[in-house]
């Protein structure tokens, strides 16, 4: 079978020839252990700072090749890729470094390495506009996508190009990062809106709808199989948010989004991390075809997902990402195996970590998980 009979087959639940694989995201440090050379792939920190040097090509260019190398290696299945920064992107006011580890722009926001995923972030607090007028509401509504240009698809059109007989799945779809902001505001303060907002949340359900139509679009010109919606609504307890919001302001929209995509002729999946047993029904009823980041140290058991819902998803999982950050090989073997006889039988199956392969993590952990599935993952 090729990549792509293979990963089609086991959304529609059938057994290919073995079990596929991708990842969600894989960090620069693997990356680079992998390929033998300096990546911007999944470099938060070095790409950010290149950003601010106006270095956008140079990055993007050395991506391609880099992502190229690192699937050509592991044989992946599916490729996951994204939105670029546009062609025209420019910084005039480069933030000024003020220390090895801040730096402060034009604006006065501080800017602090984050040594746990090796990402420069704004820790300026900023709350934002916690109410709108029916203009800002409607100038949302009507610019949404706008800025979705063919050079952002640049990734997307050279890994269609060099991979035809594989997957390509865009992982660009944003449901709640055009419905908060007109807001202006930051991740904490979008969890107040959640409650002091709720009509104009509401309204702007059309901004997100607007803007990942757009997003739908272009995809399908560029012949994108998968579409893939990524926001954590879960911790290791529960949903982050009181279910009944979530399913009030945010599930309305992925329905619509996804049957956009259906009618495209691409196919809906999600990432969500944590324990998200409360919505589970949600996400299969708004149309959804396939669930990544099944979290089983928070409590998402694989062998009961698999039974409750193992005919409706395709499953995508295998390792956890703590089990590759502090795991020792010999229960790496266990895991992976383990996971094998679980989630193989009838198809519906793809491997891959939860929720990624993290920077920090131990890559012989990783590579030998990779190892295992291609010896042991054969129908």
């Amino acid at each position: 079978m090729t990549s792509y009979e293979r990963v089609l087959n086991t959304i529609e639940h059938k057994e290919p020839d073995r079990v596929p694989t991708g990842e969600w995201g894989i960090d620069h440090d693997h990356v680079s252990r992998i390929i033998g050379r300096h990546t911007f792939w999944r470099n938060r920190k070095d790409t950010t700072l290149a950003l601010w040097d106006n270095r956008r090509d140079e990055i993007v260019e050395t991506m391609k090749e880099d992502y190229k190398e690192l699937i050509e290696k592991l044989d992946y299945d599916i490729v996951t890729v994204e939105l670029v920064p546009p062609k025209d992107h420019f910084v005039k006011n480069k933030p000024k470094q003020l220390d090895d580890e801040t730096w402060e722009d034009q604006s006065g926001r501080i800017y602090k390495y984050c040594a746990a995923n090796d990402s420069i972030q704004c820790v300026t607090k900023n709350d934002g506009l916690f109410e709108l007028s029916d203009e800002q509401i409607e100038s949302a509504i009507e610019n949404a996508g706008h800025d979705i240009d063919d050079s952002r698809f640049e990734l997307i059109d050279y890994f269609r190009k060099c991979f035809p007989d594989k997957v390509i799945l865009c992982r660009s779809v944003n449901i709640q990062g055009p419905i908060f902001a007109p807001y202006g505001g930051d991740y904490e303060s979008n969890l107040m809106r959640v409650f002091l907002c709720e009509e104009e949340l509401e309204r702007l359900g059309a901004a997100a709808v607007a803007y990942n139509r757009r997003l739908t679009e272009k995809c399908r010109e560029k012949d994108v199989d998968i579409m893939m919606h990524g926001e954590d609504y879960g911790m290791s307890t529960g949903c982050i948010l009181d279910p009944e919001s979530i399913r009030r302001l945010f599930f309305p929209v992925m329905t619509q989004v996804n049957s956009d995509i259906k009618a495209a002729g691409m196919i809906p999946f999600y990432h969500c991390c944590g324990n998200i047993w409360d919505i589970m029904d949600d996400y299969v009823a708004a149309g959804y075809l396939g669930y990544q980041s099944i979290q089983e140290s928070a409590g998402m058991d694989n062998k009961t997902v698999k039974e409750k819902y193992g005919d409706k998803l395709a499953l995508w999982t295998g390792v956890q990402c703590e089990t590759l950050i502090e795991g020792t090989q010999e229960q790496i073997d266990c895991e992976v195996r383990q996971n094998l006889d679980i989630l193989m039988p009838g198809g519906g199956f793809i491997f891959g970590s939860t929720n990624s392969v993290q920077f920090g993590a131990d890559t012989d952990n990783y590579l030998r998980a990779m190892e295992l599935v291609k010896k042991y993952g054969i129908y």
